[in-house]
């Protein structure tokens, strides 16, 4: 269980991720972006969806820091110094991030089926399309995401391009945790190494060998819900999270947060005025 970096192939075309400022620029506000692309992913998976007394789906997002900030150790083993060598390779200023005080968005999703396929192949459903494919997607009909580069908007609320998704899915009691940075093409001592990378076991079967497959030991899993006070209830749903100094919710950019309840287009905005969370509820 971990960064799986692995030297990009010689002989491959390189390629580099060019459509971030579609998440970022005059026209488009990044919390904006991350809150729509959120949704739009838990509308996708609803349960139920199309049946007569069908769930209605919710998204929490909360953001952690100060008293209830991840645990520092914690997130110095996440983020090794293996991963500090990479991210800084890849042209992150790690010297702009205050590591001694992490801070992280978590978002979680209720009432949908979770990203269904199987995570130990790799195969044309949701989880492979979601972890395994950039550009590429098999959503059709009335799904809202059908490019697959909005969960791009994920790496790129993080200052250090990373998120993880732990899914826990419709029939399955099995949860399946993974990590993935979205850094740049870049060279590390005489190796380049591509832009994307896995937080993750490796497969060792035959017809999968190499496969990035997800981490489903329960006293990892379970540790990962505690720091990140995930409010896992048991049913199929999928949070996501991004973690260590984020640059979204204008956070920044607000001398303090609002009070009481504030509108916000499609949303209930609500402050919880012991903590420094911020939770959007949607009714479908």
């Amino acid at each position: 269980m971990k960064w799986q970096f692995e030297e990009f192939p010689k002989s491959l075309v390189e390629t580099e991720v060019t459509q971030r400022d579609q998440f970022r620029n005059d026209d488009v506000d990044l919390a904006d972006t991350l809150v729509r692309e959120t949704v739009q992913n838990s509308l996708d998976a609803r349960a139920g969806k199309g049946q007569s007394g069908q769930e209605a789906v919710k998204v929490r997002f909360a953001f952690l820091d100060g008293d209830r900030a991840p645990d520092l150790e914690y997130i110095e083993e996440l983020f090794d110094q293996e991963y500090r060598d990479h991210a800084e390779a890849a042209g992150i200023e790690l010297g702009s991030i205050d590591f001694g005080h992490p801070r992280a968005i978590v978002i979680e999703d209720f009432g949908t089926n979770g990203l269904l396929g199987n995570p130990l192949e790799k195969g044309d459903d949701d989880f492979s399309d979601f972890w395994r494919r950039h550009g590429i997607s098999h959503k059709s009909g009335e799904r809202r995401g059908r490019w697959g580069l909005g969960k791009l908007v994920f790496s790129t609320s993080s200052l250090l391009r990373a998120f993880f998704g732990l899914t826990i899915r419709a029939g399955d009691e099995t949860p399946f945790l993974m990590g993935q940075t979205v850094l740049s093409m870049h060279k590390l001592g005489n190796r380049q190494y591509p832009a994307h990378t896995h937080f993750s076991k490796v497969s060792q079967n035959a017809a999968n060998q190499g496969l990035r497959i997800p981490i489903t030991d329960s006293s990892f899993v379970n540790r990962f819900s505690e720091v990140f006070r995930l409010k896992r209830g048991g049913g199929p749903d999928c949070p996501w999270l991004s973690p260590s100094h984020i640059q979204t919710w204008n956070a920044e950019k607000q001398s303090k947060p609002p009070s009481g309840i504030i509108s916000f287009p499609s949303f209930v905005v609500s402050l919880s005025l012991s903590s420094t969370i911020w939770c959007w509820t949607r009714q479908i």
